[in-house]
Protein backbone atom coordinates (compact mmCIF):
# COMPACT_ATOMS: atom_id res chain seq x y z
CA UNK A 1 0.00 0.00 0.00
CA UNK A 2 2.74 2.48 1.11
CA UNK A 3 4.55 2.23 -2.25
CA UNK A 4 1.24 2.88 -4.22
CA UNK A 5 1.11 5.70 -2.76
CA UNK A 6 4.52 7.59 -2.80
CA UNK A 7 4.85 6.38 -6.48
CA UNK A 8 1.82 8.49 -6.84
CA UNK A 9 2.77 11.78 -4.51
CA UNK A 10 6.14 11.07 -6.60
CA UNK A 11 4.26 11.78 -10.31
CA UNK A 12 1.91 14.50 -8.78
CA UNK A 13 4.69 16.36 -7.61
CA UNK A 14 7.00 15.36 -11.07
CA UNK A 15 3.83 16.48 -12.55
CA UNK A 16 3.71 19.91 -11.28
CA UNK A 17 7.51 20.65 -11.14
CA UNK A 18 7.12 20.67 -14.58
CA UNK A 19 4.96 23.71 -14.86
CA UNK A 20 7.50 26.58 -16.11
CA UNK A 21 5.05 29.01 -13.71
CA UNK A 22 6.18 32.38 -12.50
CA UNK A 23 5.48 34.30 -9.15
CA UNK A 24 4.21 38.05 -8.96
CA UNK A 25 4.49 39.05 -4.92
CA UNK A 26 1.45 41.17 -4.95
CA UNK A 27 0.34 43.41 -1.72
CA UNK A 28 -2.01 39.66 -0.83
CA UNK A 29 1.08 37.88 -1.45
CA UNK A 30 2.99 35.62 -4.13
CA UNK A 31 0.72 34.82 -7.02
CA UNK A 32 1.25 31.70 -9.12
CA UNK A 33 0.90 32.59 -12.96
CA UNK A 34 1.53 30.90 -16.74
CA UNK A 35 0.47 32.80 -19.96
CA UNK A 36 0.53 30.22 -22.77
CA UNK A 37 -0.99 30.94 -26.66
CA UNK A 38 -1.56 34.08 -28.29
CA UNK A 39 -4.93 36.31 -29.20
CA UNK A 40 -7.71 37.35 -26.62
CA UNK A 41 -6.83 36.89 -23.19
CA UNK A 42 -8.90 34.44 -21.46
CA UNK A 43 -7.85 34.69 -17.55
CA UNK A 44 -8.60 30.71 -16.21
CA UNK A 45 -9.74 30.73 -12.70
CA UNK A 46 -9.90 26.60 -11.28
CA UNK A 47 -12.77 25.36 -8.74
CA UNK A 48 -11.69 23.64 -5.28
CA UNK A 49 -9.13 21.49 -4.67
CA UNK A 50 -7.16 22.50 -8.07
CA UNK A 51 -4.60 25.02 -8.64
CA UNK A 52 -2.46 26.76 -12.08
CA UNK A 53 -2.42 22.63 -13.23
CA UNK A 54 -5.80 22.04 -12.57
CA UNK A 55 -6.52 25.07 -15.00
CA UNK A 56 -4.10 23.85 -17.30
CA UNK A 57 -6.54 20.65 -17.50
CA UNK A 58 -9.30 22.63 -17.72
CA UNK A 59 -8.12 24.10 -21.01
CA UNK A 60 -7.31 21.54 -22.47
CA UNK A 61 -10.81 20.04 -22.35
CA UNK A 62 -12.97 22.85 -22.94
CA UNK A 63 -11.26 26.08 -24.88
CA UNK A 64 -10.13 26.27 -28.32
CA UNK A 65 -6.48 26.64 -28.82
CA UNK A 66 -7.29 29.68 -30.23
CA UNK A 67 -6.34 32.02 -27.35
CA UNK A 68 -3.97 33.59 -24.71
CA UNK A 69 -4.53 31.30 -21.43
CA UNK A 70 -3.74 33.63 -18.58
CA UNK A 71 -3.95 30.13 -15.44
CA UNK A 72 -3.16 31.19 -11.91
CA UNK A 73 -3.16 29.58 -8.72
CA UNK A 74 -5.55 31.43 -6.35
CA UNK A 75 -5.48 31.88 -2.81
CA UNK A 76 -4.02 29.39 -1.04
CA UNK A 77 -2.92 26.76 -3.60
CA UNK A 78 0.09 25.68 -4.86
CA UNK A 79 2.70 28.48 -5.10
CA UNK A 80 0.06 30.89 -4.37
CA UNK A 81 -0.22 32.51 -0.65
CA UNK A 82 -3.22 33.63 0.72
CA UNK A 83 -3.24 36.74 3.14
CA UNK A 84 -4.56 37.42 6.43
CA UNK A 85 -8.31 37.78 6.67
CA UNK A 86 -8.58 36.60 3.10
CA UNK A 87 -12.18 36.97 1.35
CA UNK A 88 -13.98 36.66 -1.89
CA UNK A 89 -13.45 40.74 -2.56
CA UNK A 90 -9.65 40.58 -1.50
CA UNK A 91 -9.11 37.39 -4.14
CA UNK A 92 -11.04 39.79 -7.23
CA UNK A 93 -8.63 42.42 -6.01
CA UNK A 94 -5.50 40.47 -6.69
CA UNK A 95 -6.64 39.17 -10.19
CA UNK A 96 -6.96 43.14 -10.97
CA UNK A 97 -3.49 43.83 -9.61
CA UNK A 98 -1.98 40.26 -11.65
CA UNK A 99 -4.13 41.73 -14.90
CA UNK A 100 -2.67 44.89 -14.24
CA UNK A 101 0.92 44.22 -13.78
CA UNK A 102 0.60 41.96 -16.73
CA UNK A 103 -0.34 44.95 -19.01
CA UNK A 104 -3.59 43.10 -19.53
CA UNK A 105 -6.35 46.19 -19.29
CA UNK A 106 -9.38 43.57 -20.07
CA UNK A 107 -9.68 39.32 -20.13
CA UNK A 108 -12.36 36.92 -20.82
CA UNK A 109 -13.11 36.10 -17.36
CA UNK A 110 -13.59 32.01 -17.00
CA UNK A 111 -14.85 31.04 -13.97
CA UNK A 112 -15.26 26.93 -13.03
CA UNK A 113 -17.19 25.68 -9.94
CA UNK A 114 -15.99 27.40 -6.61
CA UNK A 115 -13.48 29.67 -9.01
CA UNK A 116 -17.48 31.65 -10.09
CA UNK A 117 -17.51 33.38 -6.89
CA UNK A 118 -14.79 35.53 -7.03
CA UNK A 119 -15.38 36.24 -10.57
CA UNK A 120 -18.68 37.39 -10.25
CA UNK A 121 -17.11 39.95 -7.44
CA UNK A 122 -14.26 40.45 -10.15
CA UNK A 123 -17.09 41.64 -12.99
CA UNK A 124 -18.76 43.67 -10.11
CA UNK A 125 -16.15 45.66 -8.76
CA UNK A 126 -13.90 45.76 -11.82
CA UNK A 127 -15.90 45.74 -14.89
CA UNK A 128 -13.44 47.66 -17.37
CA UNK A 129 -11.32 44.73 -17.00
CA UNK A 130 -14.22 41.78 -17.90
CA UNK A 131 -15.03 41.80 -21.95
CA UNK A 132 -16.70 38.22 -20.72
CA UNK A 133 -17.89 36.42 -18.08
CA UNK A 134 -17.98 32.60 -18.81
CA UNK A 135 -19.15 30.21 -15.74
CA UNK A 136 -18.85 27.06 -15.84
CA UNK A 137 -20.43 24.78 -12.90
CA UNK A 138 -20.74 27.52 -10.89
CA UNK A 139 -20.76 27.69 -7.09
CA UNK A 140 -24.19 29.97 -7.53
CA UNK A 141 -27.18 30.80 -5.31
CA UNK A 142 -29.59 28.36 -4.18
CA UNK A 143 -27.25 25.53 -5.74
CA UNK A 144 -26.73 22.61 -3.53
CA UNK A 145 -22.81 22.29 -2.03
CA UNK A 146 -22.20 18.85 -0.99
CA UNK A 147 -20.55 18.12 2.19
CA UNK A 148 -16.42 17.46 2.30
CA UNK A 149 -14.64 15.33 4.04
CA UNK A 150 -13.32 16.30 7.15
CA UNK A 151 -10.66 19.24 7.93
CA UNK A 152 -7.71 16.79 8.60
CA UNK A 153 -8.04 14.62 5.41
CA UNK A 154 -6.73 17.62 3.39
CA UNK A 155 -3.87 18.21 6.04
CA UNK A 156 -2.05 14.72 5.14
CA UNK A 157 -1.03 13.69 1.77
CA UNK A 158 -1.47 9.86 2.90
CA UNK A 159 -4.68 10.66 4.75
CA UNK A 160 -5.92 11.69 1.92
CA UNK A 161 -4.80 9.68 -0.57
CA UNK A 162 -6.00 6.40 1.97
CA UNK A 163 -9.49 8.26 1.80
CA UNK A 164 -9.69 8.37 -1.96
CA UNK A 165 -8.70 4.08 -1.73
CA UNK A 166 -11.74 3.39 0.93
CA UNK A 167 -13.97 6.12 0.02
CA UNK A 168 -13.93 7.00 -3.41
CA UNK A 169 -17.60 5.83 -4.71
CA UNK A 170 -18.41 8.36 -2.73
CA UNK A 171 -16.63 11.05 -4.14
CA UNK A 172 -17.88 10.06 -7.20
CA UNK A 173 -20.89 10.74 -6.23
CA UNK A 174 -20.76 13.99 -5.30
CA UNK A 175 -19.75 15.18 -8.89
CA UNK A 176 -21.66 13.17 -11.20
CA UNK A 177 -25.03 11.43 -11.01
CA UNK A 178 -25.51 7.57 -10.69
CA UNK A 179 -26.87 7.52 -14.19
CA UNK A 180 -23.56 8.50 -15.34
CA UNK A 181 -21.73 6.65 -12.78
CA UNK A 182 -22.89 3.07 -13.26
CA UNK A 183 -22.06 3.42 -17.77
CA UNK A 184 -18.74 3.80 -16.80
CA UNK A 185 -16.20 1.28 -17.29
CA UNK A 186 -13.28 0.38 -14.96
CA UNK A 187 -10.83 1.84 -16.96
CA UNK A 188 -12.59 4.72 -17.38
CA UNK A 189 -13.62 5.01 -13.39
CA UNK A 190 -9.94 4.33 -12.56
CA UNK A 191 -9.17 7.45 -15.16
CA UNK A 192 -11.65 9.51 -12.93
CA UNK A 193 -10.16 8.97 -10.28
CA UNK A 194 -6.34 9.52 -11.17
CA UNK A 195 -7.48 12.68 -13.04
CA UNK A 196 -10.01 14.81 -11.02
CA UNK A 197 -9.53 13.48 -7.64
CA UNK A 198 -5.52 11.79 -6.96
CA UNK A 199 -4.45 14.47 -9.09
CA UNK A 200 -4.65 16.39 -6.21
CA UNK A 201 -1.65 15.29 -4.66
CA UNK A 202 0.15 16.50 -3.06
CA UNK A 203 -3.22 18.11 -1.29
CA UNK A 204 -0.82 19.44 1.66
CA UNK A 205 0.71 22.34 -0.91
CA UNK A 206 -3.33 23.07 -1.18
CA UNK A 207 -4.78 22.52 2.08
CA UNK A 208 -5.26 26.63 2.60
CA UNK A 209 -7.00 26.96 -0.45
CA UNK A 210 -9.32 24.15 -0.02
CA UNK A 211 -10.41 25.52 3.26
CA UNK A 212 -10.56 29.18 2.19
CA UNK A 213 -12.81 28.04 -0.72
CA UNK A 214 -15.52 25.53 1.20
CA UNK A 215 -15.42 27.61 4.46
CA UNK A 216 -15.34 31.09 3.51
CA UNK A 217 -15.45 31.69 -0.27
CA UNK A 218 -18.41 29.51 -1.37
CA UNK A 219 -20.75 30.17 1.71
CA UNK A 220 -20.60 33.63 0.11
CA UNK A 221 -22.28 33.70 -2.67
CA UNK A 222 -25.67 33.06 -0.42
CA UNK A 223 -25.15 36.70 0.75
CA UNK A 224 -27.34 39.74 -0.94
CA UNK A 225 -24.74 40.15 -3.97
CA UNK A 226 -25.50 42.69 -5.91
CA UNK A 227 -25.28 40.49 -9.06
CA UNK A 228 -27.72 43.21 -11.19
CA UNK A 229 -24.63 45.07 -11.06
CA UNK A 230 -22.70 42.74 -13.45
CA UNK A 231 -23.08 44.42 -17.09
CA UNK A 232 -20.65 41.65 -18.60
CA UNK A 233 -22.03 39.90 -21.12
CA UNK A 234 -21.96 36.22 -19.60
CA UNK A 235 -21.97 32.52 -20.62
CA UNK A 236 -23.71 30.24 -17.67
CA UNK A 237 -23.02 26.30 -18.64
CA UNK A 238 -24.18 23.84 -16.05
CA UNK A 239 -25.53 20.25 -16.60
CA UNK A 240 -29.31 19.24 -14.86
CA UNK A 241 -27.71 16.64 -13.25
CA UNK A 242 -25.21 18.37 -11.39
CA UNK A 243 -25.31 16.95 -7.96
CA UNK A 244 -22.60 19.69 -6.74
CA UNK A 245 -24.04 22.71 -8.22
CA UNK A 246 -27.51 22.36 -8.81
CA UNK A 247 -29.41 24.07 -11.98
CA UNK A 248 -31.31 25.86 -9.94
CA UNK A 249 -28.38 28.24 -8.81
CA UNK A 250 -27.60 28.56 -12.51
CA UNK A 251 -30.83 29.55 -13.80
CA UNK A 252 -31.11 32.65 -10.51
CA UNK A 253 -27.77 33.65 -11.73
CA UNK A 254 -28.51 33.77 -15.39
CA UNK A 255 -31.95 35.70 -13.61
CA UNK A 256 -30.14 37.88 -12.01
CA UNK A 257 -27.52 39.29 -14.69
CA UNK A 258 -29.22 41.13 -17.29
CA UNK A 259 -26.78 40.17 -20.00
CA UNK A 260 -26.77 36.63 -19.57
CA UNK A 261 -26.76 33.28 -21.28
CA UNK A 262 -27.77 29.99 -19.72
CA UNK A 263 -26.78 26.94 -21.77
CA UNK A 264 -28.22 23.56 -19.79
CA UNK A 265 -27.14 20.24 -20.31
CA UNK A 266 -29.31 17.41 -20.04
CA UNK A 267 -25.99 15.28 -18.72
CA UNK A 268 -22.64 15.54 -17.57
CA UNK A 269 -22.61 16.23 -13.94
CA UNK A 270 -20.52 18.43 -12.03
CA UNK A 271 -17.78 17.73 -14.50
CA UNK A 272 -19.82 18.41 -17.36
CA UNK A 273 -18.36 14.61 -18.47
CA UNK A 274 -18.90 13.93 -22.62
CA UNK A 275 -19.96 17.31 -23.13
CA UNK A 276 -16.20 18.94 -24.07
CA UNK A 277 -17.07 19.49 -27.83
CA UNK A 278 -20.29 20.81 -26.88
CA UNK A 279 -19.11 23.53 -24.42
CA UNK A 280 -15.98 24.49 -26.83
CA UNK A 281 -18.54 25.69 -29.31
CA UNK A 282 -20.37 27.56 -26.81
CA UNK A 283 -17.44 29.80 -25.63
CA UNK A 284 -16.13 29.78 -29.16
CA UNK A 285 -19.67 31.32 -30.34
CA UNK A 286 -19.64 33.59 -27.12
CA UNK A 287 -16.59 35.13 -27.67
CA UNK A 288 -16.71 35.53 -31.17
CA UNK A 289 -20.09 37.35 -30.43
CA UNK A 290 -18.53 39.72 -28.28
Amino acid sequence: MMCGYKRMLKQSNNRINKIKSQVYKSKFGNIEHLIEGEGTPILILHGVSGGIDQGIGLSNSFLSRRYRFVFISRFGYLKSEIPENPSVEKQADAYKELLDYLKINNAIIYANSAGSTSALQLAIKYPQVCNGLILQSANAPLGYTPGTPPKFIFKSNFLYWFFLKLFGKMMFSMFLPKSIHKELSKEEKNELMEGVFFSVLPVTERTRGILFDTFVSNPTIEEDIAFEKIKTPTLILNAIDDPATKISGARTLAEKIKDSKLVEFKTGGHLLHNQDEKVKKEIDKFIENL
